[in-house]
C-alpha cells in the first residue's frame, strides 16, 4: 500500500470514527483507533488471510483433477 492510499484510508477511518463517536457508539471507536495506529499490520494481516483463502480455494476448486491426471497416466 503506497503512502497516498494509506493517507486516504487514515482520513476515511478518522471520519468514520468521528461519525461513530457523534452517533454515540463509543465502543466501536476503540477498534477504529486500533486500526489507525496499526494500519500496516492490519493491512498485512488482511493480505495474509486473503492469500490463504485464495490458496485453499484454488486447491479444492477442482477436486477431480487428481483423478483426471491419474487416468491420463494409465
Amino acid at each position: 500500500m503506497n503512502e497516498k492510499t494509506k493517507s486516504l484510508v487514515r482520513h476515511i477511518l478518522t471520519a468514520l470514527g468521528t461519525l461513530v463517536g457523534v452517533i454515540g457508539l463509543e465502543h466501536i471507536t476503540g477498534l477504529i483507533t486500533y486500526v489507525l495506529e496499526n494500519l500496516d499490520s492490519v493491512w498485512e494481516a488482511i493480505l495474509t488471510i486473503v492469500g490463504f483463502g485464495t490458496a485453499i480455494f484454488g486447491f479444492i476448486k477442482d477436486a477431480e483433477r487428481h483423478e483426471k491426471r491419474d487416468a491420463a497416466n494409465e
